[in-house]
């Protein structure tokens, strides 16, 4: 199965506003050929296939946001990254309907793996 977008390439989106992190998931996701779309808001958020969320900072408002992605299509794949010992939000997001949620320092290789499984 390929992550085809709206504009039929391979795409991801991540919602979040830091730039290392955005840097190392786009940098991550290049090399299997998946372009990566930044919003720092729901609301400018693509309708790609997978979703990364930044759940460092804005936690309430970006778990509502998995809340809303996965109730829309719950077939997205919606994958959170915070502190590796943010259990509490860990917890919250999967319950919201992430599909899975990674310590910060393991994003890019879960990316990795999430674009070769997805290509």
């Amino acid at each position: 199965m390929r992550a085809m977008g709206e504009t039929g390439r391979r795409d991801a989106a991540l919602l979040g506003s830091d730039l290392i992190l955005g840097s190392r998931l786009r940098a991550a996701l290049a090399r299997a050929g998946i372009a990566l779309h930044q919003a720092p808001g729901s609301e400018g958020l693509p309708a790609s296939p997978l979703v990364f969320v930044d759940l460092n900072s804005d936690v309430d408002a970006r778990i509502e946001a998995i809340s809303r992605i996965t109730a829309g299509s719950p077939e997205r794949i919606v994958v959170g990254f915070c502190d590796h010992d943010a259990d509490g939000i860990r917890r919250r997001a999967m319950a919201a309907g992430a599909t899975r949620v990674v310590a910060n320092r393991h994003l890019a290789e879960a990316a990795a793996r999430l674009a070769g499984d997805r290509a």
